[in-house]
């Protein structure tokens, strides 16, 4: 599988580059998806975060929204290292052969725990189950 990871600003820059006439991030999440591909037959499944609004898989044909870990504006520090954080919390689970939306949580749990502090650092023992 090929993955390609952003967010909506990313997403949206994209679509205008290419002149892609929508700022809709499913849309241009669908559409990177089915983008062609140099070589290779596997397929590509896109993955656009939207900070604290769902984020959007394009996958097959498809695109499903997940939620994000709501959290009340008084613990929001940092959003430096988010996307990132996201990024290996979902490929943590990728290479556990865990499915997409496990991926999904974790990759939000992950971007979570970093908004929290200040610089990107995480706690000791993170609590993800």
């Amino acid at each position: 599988m090929d993955f390609v990871f952003g967010n909506e600003t990313e997403a949206r820059t994209f679509a205008k580059v290419h002149g892609w006439e929508t700022d809709n991030v499913e849309e241009i999440a669908l559409k990177i998806s089915q983008w062609p591909k140099a070589s290779g037959t596997h397929k590509r499944i896109t993955v656009i975060t939207q900070g604290a609004d769902p984020v959007v898989v394009a996958e097959d044909g498809k695109v499903k929204t997940f939620p994000v870990i709501l959290l009340p504006k008084e613990k929001l520090v940092d959003t430096n290292g988010a996307g990132d954080a996201f990024v290996g919390g979902f490929l943590s689970q990728l290479v556990q052969e865990k499915p997409i939306p496990e991926c999904v949580r974790a990759g939000c749990y992950a971007s979570n725990v970093i908004i929290q502090r200040s610089g990107c650092t995480y706690p000791e023992k993170p609590d993800f189950a």
